[in-house]
């Protein structure tokens, strides 16, 4: 049996507004509070970067691969204006396979904030990470 672990490399990113007032993304789709940053945050050396870290990160849970479990998780979390990972969520995908998601986000380090007006600003990602079997 072979194991897939993928990842959608770009990750939906937004500034928040009221920045000071967030507590947790919700798990609605209203992004009425959302707004397209000048710089959108980043892990740190980019793409390339956030792709090998993911590679070497990345485990297929023991129990999801006895029980064959597969999917798409989707992890929402925060960046702060310091480059600080916060309110990390998995919002959907199997139960077996949201804690390990989470892990791999919490395990991230510090980002690059976003910048929007001459300042670093908090700002929202999006993560999916595919779990397959072949």
């Amino acid at each position: 049996m072979k194991i897939i672990l993928a990842f959608a490399i770009s990750l939906i990113t937004s500034h928040i507004k009221g920045q000071d007032t967030l507590k947790k993304p919700k798990e609605s789709t209203d992004t009425s509070a959302l707004y397209k940053v000048e710089i959108e945050s980043q892990y740190p050396g980019g793409t390339d970067a956030w792709k090998n870290f993911l590679i070497r990160a990345m485990h297929y849970p023991d129990a999801a691969v006895r029980n064959r479990i597969e999917g798409i998780v989707i992890v929402r979390s925060i960046v702060d204006a310091d480059g600080t990972v916060s309110d990390i969520l998995a919002v959907s995908g199997p139960e077996e396979l949201r804690h390990e998601s989470e892990r791999i986000i919490r395990k991230s380090g510090k980002w690059i904030p976003a910048f929007q007006h001459g300042h670093n600003v908090k700002s929202y990602k999006q993560q999916p990470f595919v779990y397959r079997m072949n």
